[in-house]
């Protein structure tokens, strides 16, 4: 008996290993099942991020293969483009993807105050005057550089600070990825109340839920919320010293990931 109980023992703790490992590749690979796919042309304006509060923030998609129907639209530039140009022509001119498509991250900052064009991949690109915002894409590579430019302008918030309150809470931008930093906690003061568990409730108050996540401890840093689509309903738990409570999932839920994705 004793062996028998050894043994399920051991297959329960093999089957929690490996169901973790399901949900973590799962986790890992959820924003790239979720993010839009665009059209060849498709610029960010299309997605109501062409504005200021989304300066330090990054836009994950899909380009599609380029058909021999598309005409590539005017670009400006050189690893970093004007705000105003199609995402996947200045893709392919920055050696982001080919003609065959594939996922892009970009990052949008501030404008710069010229423009030099090239000839890059097929793809001519313009001299231009500034413009108030800029894109440039993020990979392995650019991945530093884009850090350094996006601190200045990452959106500081307290532990009263709704998901929804923060600007960029557009439930069309599911899959998206928004950080912010969060301050240190007010001492003795209690933490408002939250819902969910690892899934939250869109309107919830990110510091709290990312500590009942253990993405930050009470002295705040920096927590990356990822738009996720709705569920049922959400379970509460106890976790890091915060009490979540069950409620209804809604049309869009949020999620912390370690840091945002550079494809």
């Amino acid at each position: 008996m004793k062996r028998n109980l050894t043994a399920l023992a051991a297959a329960s703790t093999v089957g929690l290993s490996l169901a973790l490992t399901f949900a973590n590749g799962a986790a890992a690979q959820s924003q790239s099942t979720m993010v839009p796919e665009l059209e060849w042309n498709t610029p960010l304006k299309h997605f109501q991020m062409d504005s200021d509060k989304f300066i330090g923030q990054r836009f994950t998609a899909k380009c599609p293969p380029r058909s021999v129907r598309d005409e590539d639209e005017a670009i400006q530039g050189t690893d970093a483009y004007p705000s105003t140009n199609p995402i996947c022509v200045a893709a392919l001119h920055a050696g982001e993807i080919t003609t065959d498509g594939g996922p892009v991250t970009l990052q949008l900052n501030p404008g710069l105050e010229s423009y030099k064009g090239s000839e890059r991949n097929g793809i001519a690109s313009a001299d231009l005057p500034g413009t108030k915002r800029s894109i440039v894409f993020v990979n392995a590579t650019t991945a530093a550089a884009a850090d350094a430019a996006q601190q200045p302008y990452i959106q500081r918030i307290d532990w009263n600070t709704k998901f929804t309150s923060t600007g960029l809470a557009n439930k069309d931008l599911v899959g998206q990825q928004f950080t912010f930093n969060c301050a240190s906690a007010p001492a003795g003061k209690k933490l408002r109340r939250i819902s969910g568990t690892d899934s939250y409730a869109f309107a919830s108050f990110v510091c709290v839920a990312a500590l009942h996540a253990g993405k930050i401890t009470t002295d705040g840093g920096l927590v990356t919320v990822q738009m996720d689509p709705g569920m049922d309903k959400l379970v509460g738990s106890i976790r890091n010293g915060v009490e979540s409570k069950d409620g209804p999932g809604g049309h869009t839920t949020i999620s912390f990931v370690d840091a945002p994705v550079a494809q």
